[in-house]
């Protein structure tokens, strides 16, 4: 994780656009139980984590300013439990909460609600933002939403508003240590595509070269990747979510890879398609050729001040161009045949990065990368992805260093040890 000093800027650039009176309430996201006594890996609200670097469950942010008064942070977290360190482990200090995030006001967490009322009803703040996530009519409300829900019940008379935008804004433009961290989570993927592409071989079982993936990340210190890898041979490349990775792949044919390693809470995704073999055929090479020269205009047209919809469409339109130059299209809707996704997504500490869609590109800012072409009458997929930072004049391929052309990969794939 960064400096307190890193948590304490961002927290002052959210205040910066706070009116002259406020309440900023971040709850903690939970702990989902597995059975009586089991829970499933525990997932922090990543807002939070962004605004404190504490990833701890249980752990509350609240900032609020008075009319003529100066702006007040605190910080909730876990008291200490005997019982709970010695079956699960110890929590943070105060001391340490605070020296991690820069916060001087730590307390526990039992008494955050009385505080909150207290800022409420005793000195009548009534403009109030609560981060949660939005389950829409047909999802499940989690408990941020819940809280949020309770709060507006409670006090129907505030002029309450949803944080989460405010600090996606923030959360899109990286700074340069976010870049650091993502760059280091780009190596750990290249060292694990490397090290996997060597031990492909025909026959070889996708969830085996998955392994190979998994256990280059874990020699690099990181046990969890940044998502669930797509791992799908031959046809099955044609599903874009394929997730089964159970089959074996099969001599002369394409094996899609959709992966990432993560770094302190921050994501690769990089997508590459290679032959099982080692030897693509001519075939194979003209259409990942042509996915490439597709993606190479695609980081072009990557500019700041555009909408995100305004750039998807432009690659959409030269992609069509290029399927109709080739004869596998004869009219421009057919290229929902072949490509069915969008060109890409912001990336940072969510893999699918948090963003405001209506918000233009600017610089500084991370998307993938990722044209695909997919023919279920050939029985081959193909997606080429990088993570590509947008400049004020020429665009940086983070993940420039993970072979993608065909020579580069037939190289690798012709190396022993």
């Amino acid at each position: 994780m960064f400096s307190s000093e890193v948590y304490t800027r961002r927290r002052n650039r959210l205040i910066k656009i706070m009116p002259e009176e406020f309440l900023v309430i971040l709850p903690p996201s939970t702990s989902k139980p597995t059975s009586a006594d089991g829970h499933y890996p525990y997932t922090p609200n990543l807002n939070l984590v962004y605004l404190t670097g504490i990833d701890q469950p249980g752990t509350w942010l609240v900032i609020h300013r008075r009319k003529g008064m100066d702006t007040r942070e605190d910080l909730f977290i876990d008291a200490y439990d005997e019982t709970h360190a010695k079956w699960i482990g110890t929590v943070l200090t105060k001391e340490e909460a605070a020296d991690s995030s820069g916060i001087e006001k730590i307390s526990f967490n039992s008494t955050v609600e009385k505080w909150i009322d207290r800022i409420i009803m005793r000195w009548g703040i009534e403009s109030v933002w609560v981060d949660f996530a939005v389950a829409g009519i047909t999802g499940d409300s989690g408990r941020r939403l819940e809280f949020a829900n309770r709060l507006i019940y409670s006090y129907p008379h505030l002029k309450f508003r949803r944080l989460s935008e405010d600090v996606f804004r923030l959360r899109m433009i990286k700074e340069p240590e976010e870049l650091e961290t993502m760059k280091e989570a780009i190596e750990i993927t290249r060292r694990g595509f490397l090290h996997a592409l060597k031990a492909l071989k025909p026959g070889m079982l996708e969830y085996e070269f998955e392994a190979e993936l998994l256990y280059e990340f874990m020699k690099n210190g990181e046990k969890t990747p940044a998502f669930p890898a797509i791992i799908a041979g031959g046809s099955r490349a044609t599903c874009l979510h394929y997730a089964e990775n159970d089959k074996p792949l099969e001599d002369g044919t394409l094996l899609l890879l959709d992966f990432g390693a993560r770094k302190d809470y921050y994501n690769a995704d990089i997508t590459r398609t290679f032959p099982v073999n080692g030897r693509y055929t001519d075939r194979q090479r003209e259409l990942v050729e042509m996915v490439i020269e597709v993606q190479e205009e695609a980081i072009r047209l990557l500019r700041p001040g555009k909408l995100h919809s305004e750039w998807n469409r432009e690659v959409k339109e030269f992609f069509t161009g290029v399927l109709m130059k080739k004869g596998i299209i004869e009219n421009e809707e057919d290229i929902e045949k072949f490509y069915y996704h969008n060109i890409g997504h912001h990336i940072g500490l969510d893999t699918h990065d948090e963003n405001v869609i209506s918000d233009e590109l600017k610089a500084g800012m991370v998307l993938t990368v990722e044209p695909g072409f997919y023919s279920e009458e050939e029985e081959i997929g193909i997606r080429i992805e990088d993570d590509v930072l947008i400049g004020e004049r020429e665009n940086v391929i983070l993940s420039a260093n993970i072979p993608k052309y065909p020579d580069e990969i037939e190289a690798v794939m012709a190396r022993e040890g």
